[in-house]
């Protein structure tokens, strides 16, 4: 009540004064842009600087230019199309990490094939074609709304990717700060160079600070003030220590100096002609893993600014957001940009709530940009190596230390592996490790998952056949014939296996003939699908049930997997005398209890007759005329519907002769079997007596002769003759409790 109030007395108050609410609606939108741009122009200069080092120094302003004309066209069309509206977006370091691979692996290919060749027009073409063919992937995934798949990356991966990424910008950091290349094996004598040392250990403390500042406060304005502060520190050294601004920059501690001060474009048309394109292509795996990269980036960046914002954001729009300004990107030469979480989120924290500060943002970029390479010219390499190495060591810090606490150990190893194998093997090697050592690890975690979902042994399984007394007899002591497994979830080489383990151990155990099983029923109900490898298994399954006698019994088969099953030979039509397919597990049970009550010596109980029964409901022929003087006899041809689902109840019904079959219907359609009755059954009594409309639909699947005791006859009956009525209804109760001891034990079996 309190926060309404303010908010209507604010709204009284800018209502009044139209200018002040204004500027005060647009200052945290202006301030927020400010400061965004800030940080992103200077990740600009340092990304630049980490792909553009060491061999590829002297194009250090061109590929600055590349980041910078990126973050203008990204910025503004994510900024004006995405669904959130303070967004930031920018290139992002984690591309470039990979891009700088992209960039080295091009330049060393050129200078083996032509040594006096510039790789420079061909690294821009490589990193334009990029931006355009992972622009298009967005846009493809947004269109197609699969913002969804973010979903099923596996956290191992996404982790050991972002501990390579931390640890390859480690290295990049060192490379900006030295001058020299940092790879695993050049590490030992960068650090063994004094010159070195004395550039790359002022960042590595510079990005320790960051690190646990930035850690234990949160502000919109601290990075900038630190690296303003670190700025200006370096020049105050610079100044104790007697030197002047010329000798610095020419002992290579500053960014400069640029053999031209213009930042873009980064190549003209005529240098199109330089490109070599074999070496260019010969980077499509670099390529396909930004593109991976990026696009899980994208997602999982949109889903952190949610939480930290409890904002909901459209993934598929922001996919296609993303992809239309890659497009554009790509043609001016950019590299791939999106969304950047801290940014967004410290842009919403500031209290910005519209696209102005992704605006401002991009324009701080598009100023640089037009000044040109004098604005960056003494930008101090230790302070931009120091900010790369703090975004690698908050990216280990988030994977190995907190990793440490919050996964199982298995996961962690996963990291950990790919981190090993990004640091000696390169990016692509160790995402591909992660990737098959995950698969491989959830291929065993789900071969662990039971896949029988429950074991019932056939007597304590029936369908929804009402037997006779005799035929009830034989079930029960001939029952164990038949055992049932109810089959769950994907069923590949792991699975199978335990399938045909426990399958084995039914048809081989111990016991006399008598005992052992000779029907076996899966029930692939609860299947959702089945590999090639598990075909072996079943055609194995299949010999055993044929070398013991056994029938297979396969119920409520999936189309795609009967089709497998037909193709590897596990079924072989219609006429196989070992597997047979039902459509549903009632039918397959009614099919093996028809079998084992044929195969079985005739009962020595008579059949079921009308008469008869009621003979001794009503101890006496005399009571049973009386009481079928209130009946009326009906005639039921196979196929008539005796009464249909949500009907009034107004009788039931007593079979003579024939069957009946109560179906559920769902949309006016036959759907599952209820029950099948035949003579000496009731059909219709539970509506008559609770007075509800009908819960099933009756239908004769033979022909059948009935006797119809109407609401109206009931009542009569109780008025004339209670002590007939009293019978009847005891014939009625004893016959339900009959039912629901029948159904009880499925049930048991179920929950042992």
């Amino acid at each position: 009540m309190t926060r309404q109030a303010t908010k209507d007395s604010s709204e009284l108050i800018d209502s009044a004064l139209p200018g002040k609410s204004k500027w005060s609606r647009f200052t945290p939108s202006l301030v927020a842009g400010l400061v965004s741009g800030t940080l992103v122009v200077t990740f600009d200069i340092s990304l630049g600087a980490l792909i553009f080092n060491h061999g590829l120094g002297q194009y250090l302003s061109k590929g600055i230019g590349i980041f910078l004309i990126s973050s203008v066209v990204v910025g503004v069309l994510v900024s004006l199309l995405s669904s959130y509206k303070p967004v930031i977006a920018a290139p992002q370091e984690d591309a470039a990490v990979i891009l700088a691979s992209m960039a080295s692996a091009i330049a060393t290919g050129i200078a083996q094939k032509d040594p006096g060749a510039s790789p420079f027009p061909t690294i821009v073409t490589a990193i334009a074609i990029t931006s355009v063919v992972a622009g298009g992937f967005f846009l493809l995934l947004g269109i197609l709304r699969l913002g969804i798949l973010v979903r099923f990356i596996p956290y191992p991966v996404a982790g050991g990717f972002i501990a390579g990424a931390g640890w390859l910008l480690c290295q990049g950091s060192i490379s900006v700060m030295s001058g020299q290349a940092s790879s695993l094996e050049d590490l030992p004598r960068v650090m063994q160079d004094p010159e070195a040392l004395k550039r790359v250990l002022p960042g590595i403390l510079f990005g320790v600070l960051l690190l646990l500042l930035l850690r234990r406060f949160s502000s919109l304005l601290l990075l900038p003030v630190l690296l303003a502060g670190s700025i200006a520190v370096f020049y105050v050294a610079i100044h104790l220590a007697g030197l002047n601004v010329q000798d610095v920059l020419a002992s290579g501690w500053l960014l400069g100096p640029f053999p031209t001060h213009s930042l873009w474009p980064p190549i003209g048309p005529s240098e199109l002609a330089q490109v070599n394109w074999s070496v260019l292509f010969g980077s499509a795996g670099n390529m396909a893993a930004v593109m991976v990269m990026a696009a899980t980036t994208v997602l999982l960046s949109a889903s952190g600014v949610e939480l930290a914002t409890e904002q909901e954001i459209d993934l598929d729009r922001e996919l296609r957001a993303t992809g239309v300004a890659n497009i554009i990107t790509g043609f001016f030469g950019g590299v791939v940009g999106y969304l950047s979480l801290t940014e967004s989120s410290m842009s919403y924290k500031a209290g910005s709530n519209s696209r102005l500060s992704g605006l401002v943002a991009a324009s701080i970029s598009g100023l640089v940009l037009i000044v040109g390479a004098d604005a960056i010219l003494y930008f101090p390499r230790p302070v931009l190596g120091g900010l790369i190495a703090y975004l690698g060591f908050h990216f280990l810090i988030n994977t190995l230390y907190e990793g440490w606490f919050r996964l199982r150990r298995i996961e962690y190893f996963v990291i950990v592996l790919i981190l090993l194998v990004v640091a000696v093997r390169g990016f692509l090697l160790g995402i591909a490790v992660g990737l098959g050592v995950s698969f491989i690890l959830f291929a065993l975690s789900y071969s662990r998952i039971e896949v029988v979902r429950n074991a019932i042994s056939g007597v304590h399984l029936r369908s929804n056949v009402a037997r006779s007394d005799g035929e009830e007899m034989t079930l029960m002591g001939r029952a164990k014939l038949l055992y049932v497994l109810q089959l769950q979830g994907y069923i590949f080489f792991g699975t199978a296996y335990n399938l045909l383990t426990s399958a084995q151990q039914r048809i081989q155990g111990d016991g006399d003939d008598d005992e052992k099983v000779r029907y076996l029923l899966l029930d692939f109900r609860h299947v959702n699908g089945i590999d090639s490898s598990a075909i072996a298994s079943f055609l194995r399954l299949r010999r055993l049930a044929k070398s013991n006698g056994v029938k297979l019994i396969l119920t409520e088969v999936r189309t795609e997997i009967r089709n497998h099953l037909e193709r590897g030979e596990v079924v072989t039509g219609e006429q196989d005398d070992v597997c047979r397919i039902y459509p549903d597990l009632d039918r397959g049970l009614e099919a093996c209890e028809n079998e084992i009550i044929a195969d079985a010596p005739p009962s020595m109980l008579p059949p079921p007759m009308l008469f008869y029964d009621l003979q001794d409901v009503f101890n006496g022929r005399e009571d049973m005329l009386r009481f079928l003087g209130y009946l009326e006899r009906v005639e039921a041809p196979e196929g008539y519907n005796l009464f249909r689902q949500g009907d009034i109840s107004k009788d039931l019904y007593l079979i003579e002769s024939g069957e009946l079959t109560a179906w559920l219907e769902i949309d006016g359609k036959k759907v599952k079997r209820l029950r099948t009755m035949g003579p000496g059954s009731v059909v219709g009594e539970s509506g008559l007596y609770m007075g509800e409309k009908r819960s099933a639909t009756v239908t004769a699947s033979r022909h059948a002769t009935l006797y119809r005791l109407s609401e109206d006859a009931l009542r009569r009956m109780t008025a004339e003759a209670p002590e007939l009525a009293a019978a009847f209804h005891h014939f009625v109760v004893t016959l339900l409790a009959r039912r629901i001891v029948h159904s009880t034990g499925p049930v048991k079996s179920l929950f042992n």
